[in-house]
């Protein structure tokens, strides 16, 4: 287990930095009027790490309330320092759920390709654990954490129409024409953003080829089943489930099968068990016997992804999270790429005022961008690598994770990053 008292250490540390950032910065330098289009994942993390540095900070979110869009949500060390950082590190892990293991599984018998013990190999290695979560358990820690902070505000129920980027100022239109400027504007309104192509980004989102079903199985009907995170691998296909909410409440189920095109006009949908189901008949019983207590709804979403850019901003405008780097889920780091986003933001402008904020922002995204477009990249391989057709590769495939050769230490350059410390 992950020992409470380093979570609360870096917690308590992470409160107490905060309250002195917010005395020097402020000694210092006028606190910059900051707007944030997107009162998600990243732009809650966003507006605590700028208020962190001192700015205020206005978040203009087109929901009615607090939302969410998906059920869970991994969260490895990397993010989780940032959400030490910022004070949050004990309360989300009153939501967290710790998986044992991380397994792969082959499509057909079940057997184990490889596993990691997370105790032995994740924390011992990083600090601290992999965590899975439910993603609307994540989103109203951040919203409290949000309404508790002075220096932020939320209004939600506008939705933003373009964002006029300036040197020195830019201004948002909304949907009924009312204009307000702010000394920087950031977009963090996912991956159908409004505010990308006013910075540029023209390029459309791709589809994958693949699409998830997704649903939620009460623990109560799994009782039986360990709490792990499974990756089942097979041809074309891959099945990913882990525990999810407080005291475990839900087996999260993500089932991901191909798909020729995606001709709805949404990108998520209803489905139904008994197409979710034909997609997997002759996988392991197990399988089907998880499928069995599946029950509706059951969601259907096409998997978007966008090649990497190289503009994020103009001016005094910028992008985050999956408003710039849309990836496949395959990595389970789109959420965590965005916290660290925010992290480097706030640390970018935390002595930033007038001239200098669109400078601070090119700072910004010049620390963020190798790096979450080498994220991108690996997401996108990793379908690949899941999805496999039965036959030498597939073979080689499975002797080459089954050998242990490089261990976790494959995954260093994602989870050893420090987002707090990192050179920007």
């Amino acid at each position: 287990m992950v020992p409470r008292t380093l979570m609360s250490a870096e917690g308590s540390r992470g409160m107490r930095l905060r309250r002195e950032s917010n005395r020097v910065v402020r000694d210092y330098c006028r606190p910059m009027r900051i707007g944030i289009v997107g009162g998600g994942i990243g732009g809650f993390s966003a507006a605590l790490s700028l208020a962190r540095s001192g700015h205020d900070v206005t978040v203009f979110e087109r929901a009615a309330g607090l939302s969410e869009v998906g059920a869970g949500v991994q969260i490895s060390p990397n993010a989780w320092r940032v959400l030490n950082w910022l004070g949050l590190g004990d309360e989300f892990a009153e939501i967290a759920v710790l998986p044992n293991r991380v397994v792969i599984r082959r499509w057909e018998d079940d057997s184990v390709i490889r596993a990691t013990d997370l105790d032995a190999e994740i924390t011992a290695t990083w600090g601290l654990p992999l965590a899975s979560a439910a993603r609307t358990d994540l989103i109203e820690l951040l919203g409290r954490a949000v309404a508790a902070t002075p220096s932020v505000n939320v209004h939600y129920g506008r939705r933003v129409a373009s964002v006029q980027p300036g040197d020195e100022q830019s201004a948002i239109t909304f949907a009924d024409g009312s204009q307000e400027s702010f000394d920087a504007v950031v977009g963090a309104d996912g991956i159908h953003s409004v505010v990308r192509p006013c910075v540029g980004g023209t390029d459309s989102a791709r589809f994958s080829g693949s699409v998830a079903y997704r649903a939620l199985v009460p623990r109560e009907l799994v009782e039986d089943l360990p709490v792990e995170t499974t990756n089942r691998v097979g041809p074309d296909c891959h099945v990913v489930s882990y525990f999810i909410g407080r005291n475990r409440s839900h087996l999260n189920l993500v089932c991901i099968s191909p798909e020729d095109t995606w001709t709805t006009e949404s990108w998520t949908e209803p489905g139904t068990l008994d197409d979710l189901r034909s997609r997997f008949v002759g996988w392991s019983p197990q399988l089907q016997s998880i499928l069995e207590r599946v029950q509706e709804p059951v969601f259907r979403w096409a998997l978007y992804d966008r090649e990497p850019i190289e503009q994020w901003g103009v001016g005094s405008t910028t992008l985050l999270g999956d408003a710039c780097h849309p990836m496949l889920p395959f990595m389970a780091q789109g959420s965590c790429q965005a916290i660290e986003d925010a992290a480097v933001l706030g640390r970018c402008l935390a002595d930033a005022e007038g001239p200098g904020m669109a400078h601070a922002l090119r700072r910004y995204e010049a620390a963020r961008r190798d790096r979450t477009a080498q994220v991108q990249t690996a997401s996108f391989g990793n379908r690949d690598l899941f999805h496999m057709p039965d036959g030498q590769m597939q073979r080689d495939r499975d002797a080459f994770l089954s050998s242990g050769v490089g261990g976790m230490s494959m995954l260093d350059w994602v989870y050893a990053y420090d987002p707090v410390t990192a050179s920007i």
